[in-house]
Parts: C-alpha cells; structure tokens; sequence
C-alpha cells in the first residue's frame, strides 16, 4: 500500500475510532500527556487532542486536492465531516482549492472536550480547522483561511 494511500486509510481510521498513531510512518503530531483548555469548557487531555489534530491534519490532506475530480474530492472528504459542514462542501469544485499540500504539523489554537481548533500549514498559508467530537468521533465542523496575525 502507498504512503499516500495509507496515510487516507489511517486518517479515516482516525476519524471513526480515534486510535491510530502513526500516519505513512511518521508519528501523528505529538504532544506531553497535558491537557490544554482555551478558558469556554474542561480541558481535553493529549491523547484525544492528539486524534483531533490527527483528524484536522487528514482533512487538510484530504481537502488540498484541486486536481481531483469533484465526485472523488466529495467522496474523500464527507466520511470527515459534520453532516452540516457536509451541506455547505456540496457545491465545491477542488479546482477553487488554493492549497495542493499540508506542509507541516497542525498547531493547536483551542481546546476543550467537545472543539479543537488548528492551525494546519499549506503550500497555499494557514488553514484553521474546528474539528467536533460527535458521538465519539471528531470530524470536522469548519475550516477556512486562518486570520493574519
């Protein structure tokens, strides 16, 4: 199997079960066994903040594929998503996608236990990502440019 392929399967593993570790044989963005909390709700601790940037990461991978026909595109991303988000990505062409590739580790920008927000890096900048924790998986709720500092 590809990397690459390998790296989908994992992150859709990811999303549904919240339990892999490795994603194409490096390790899913690390982080201490700490909890990180944004000030709105109870911390989320390492592990299952660890799945969610895991899952926003896939996302992005996912979702930077303006090459890809629409029907393709649709089918890699909605198993990712909220049904809501689902809605809003129905009308999408890839080709309108700026970004070709995810570039590095997503950042964490807030977490509690039900939302985690990330900064993924792209060929094309920032991407901020919500992702949800929805009946015991996190998917993702939003993303969209980051703000400019």
């Amino acid at each position: 199997m590809s990397r690459r392929r390998l790296a989908v399967v994992c992150g859709l593993v990811v999303a549904v079960t919240a339990g892999c570790s490795s994603v194409g044989g490096s390790t899913a963005p690390s982080a201490p066994a700490v909890t990180v909390s944004d000030g709105h709700g109870p911390a989320v601790s390492g592990p299952r903040r660890n799945a969610a940037l895991l899952a926003a990461l896939t996302y992005v991978r996912l979702w930077a594929r303006p090459t890809q026909d629409r029907k393709a595109w649709h089918a890699g991303i909605r198993p990712m998503v909220t049904p809501a988000y689902a809605q809003l990505l129905a009308n999408t062409d890839p080709a309108q996608i700026p970004a070709r590739v995810a570039t590095g580790s997503p950042r964490l920008v807030s977490a509690d236990t039900a939302v985690v927000v990330a900064d993924v890096p792209t060929d094309a900048g920032l991407i901020r990502v919500t992702v949800a924790s929805t009946g015991g998986r996190w998917l993702i709720d939003n993303a969209r440019l980051a703000p400019t500092p």
